[in-house]
């Protein structure tokens, strides 16, 4: 059986000059990503890369999450395994895809319910780092049959939005929004923001791979969802009052008044990243994000805003813990909407937290949650601290967030362009790093912020277009990256 081996020279090298801890992180997650691969001796199964080793179970939501930080692997470990095996245990009859199955008999863990659907995001997302479009015809169907399956099953009559059967389907277990399962009341009378925006995302990157495949109507018809399935998200989950998107109940008649389930959590980050929160919805919620009442904790962003009566400063679990893939959204989803730098300044202090309580000799490692407000991993509702060596999606700070937002490098693959958002005044970069089928090396190596001042250092296989923004310059500059080693000023 082939054995996946930790080998740190075959990984991306980053680097910031100021942070060498975020690098040394970085190694951590990966070393710790490699002890956690659970090896499967069946026929048609996969090797998976697991948060928790040894439980038995495949999570769909943490597989997902996984391949936004093994796009970074070099091809070394790959957590689109994940994604194969729940394909092949997708029902095909309704496209119903469990959100956990057992290793051993291949059955869904929790009978029906299911997970934040992120595969089409997930597997387009892999595309623009890797190039490799080759999957998309064999993985439509399934993405098609998972996202039919929630418009035909969990999309209420009366107001044409999404329910998942309860909180701990959603992935955040004991969040104050809904009650727990409840089949015969259809999620507790709930409809979720984090389900219509998330089946939103599914419609969004449908289209793109339908696009990119060639199938004009099919295209057309998932924008068309996109934009049905926004615009219900602005008409019914928005409060103009408080100025943020809210669950609400809605087991009632067509035309019922909404009723608010007044809450405010990191179920809603998902609307800046789909595409609901546009204009002056969204400058909202971006403040009520950073401000420092509510999200923008001491270690952000907290799950549960700071003036809810059931917020914990020690986490508790999702009443405030700081969540991987919930950061993830808001992170990736404020940088696709403007604010990257705020974007970068948030991830600075995750991963910054992160390093703290790594080195603290009374924690260490990488943990599932943190505290919102000190350095200390999160805790679960019942007081005891979130599982550690937790990578998975513990990685999301210290390998993605670090090359995409804190460095700041952003990877089109279709256009075989690297956008190198400078926000650093010093030296860093990331090199070793396979893209497009393409070893490429791109680093600040001198920062001075005048015009032709600034030393950027490239070293190419084959030809590629490299963007830099940067303050400093009213304009991006565009760069042709040329076989071999390039030195730029600019």
């Amino acid at each position: 059986m082939k054995k996946y081996v930790y080998n740190k020279e075959s990984l991306p090298r980053p680097f910031l000059e100021s942070r060498p801890d975020f690098t040394d992180l970085y190694y951590k997650a990966w070393e710790t990503a490699f002890e956690n691969v659970e090896y499967i001796d069946k026929d048609g199964w996969k090797d998976i890369l697991t948060c928790m080793p040894g439980v038995g179970i495949m999570w769909q939501w943490d597989s997902c999450i996984m391949t936004f930080i093994t796009n970074y692997s070099n091809g070394t470990l790959s957590a689109l395994n994940n994604l194969d095996n729940l394909y092949m245990l997708q029902r095909k009859s309704d496209g119903f895809m469990s959100m956990a199955y057992n290793l051993d008999d291949g059955k869904a863990t929790y009978g029906e319910r299911i997970n934040p659907p992120l595969m089409a995001w997930a597997e387009w997302e892999h595309y623009l780092v890797s190039g490799d479009s080759s999957r998309f015809e064999s993985v439509l169907p399934h993405l098609e049959g998972i996202y039919s399956f929630i418009e035909n099953n969990r999309r209420r009559k009366s107001c044409s939005l999404y329910w998942f059967e309860d909180t701990g389907s959603s992935g955040m277990d004991n969040s104050p929004v809904s009650g727990y399962q409840s089949p015969d009341l259809d999620g507790s009378d709930t409809c979720f923001i984090d389900l219509a925006s998330q089946q939103a995302l599914s419609a969004m990157h449908i289209a793109l791979i339908c696009k990119k495949l060639g199938l004009t109507k099919k295209q057309e018809f998932y924008e068309g969802e996109h934009k049905r399935i926004c615009d219900l998200i602005n008409s019914i989950h928005w409060s103009e009052r408080a100025k943020w998107y809210f669950n609400f109940f809605a087991r009632g008649w067509e035309g019922e008044r909404v009723k608010f389930i007044n809450s405010k959590t990191a179920a809603s980050f998902w609307t800046l990243l789909c595409g609901a929160a546009t204009g002056e919805r969204l400058r909202h919620m971006v403040d009520h994000m950073f401000n420092e009442d509510e999200f923008y904790t001491k270690v952000p962003f907290a799950s549960l805003s700071k003036d809810d009566p059931n917020y914990d400063p020690a986490g508790a679990y999702w009443l405030g813990g700081v969540w991987p893939p919930t950061n993830l959204a808001a992170i990736k989803g404020l940088a696709a909407t403007g604010y990257r730098e705020m974007a970068r300044d948030a991830s600075i202090k995750f991963l910054d937290a992160m390093c703290r309580v790594d080195k603290d000799p009374s924690f260490g490692g990488i943990w599932e949650s943190y505290a919102p407000e000190s350095y200390r991993p999160g805790t679960t509702e019942y007081n005891t601290l979130s599982r550690e060596s937790f990578v998975g999606w513990g990685g999301i700070a210290p390998i993605t967030l670090f090359i995409e937002s804190i460095i700041g490098l952003e990877f089109n693959a279709p256009s075989n362009t690297v956008t190198f958002h400078l926000n650093s005044r010093e030296r860093c970069g990331v090199e070793n790093m396979i893209f497009n089928g393409n070893k490429i090396s791109v680093t600040c190596a001198e920062y001075k912020p005048f015009k032709g001042q600034t030393k950027i250092v490239a070293h190419s296989e084959k030809p590629f277009t490299l963007t830099v923004v940067t303050k400093y310059l009213w304009y991006p500059v565009t760069l042709e990256v040329k076989e071999g080693e390039n030195i730029f000023y600019i």
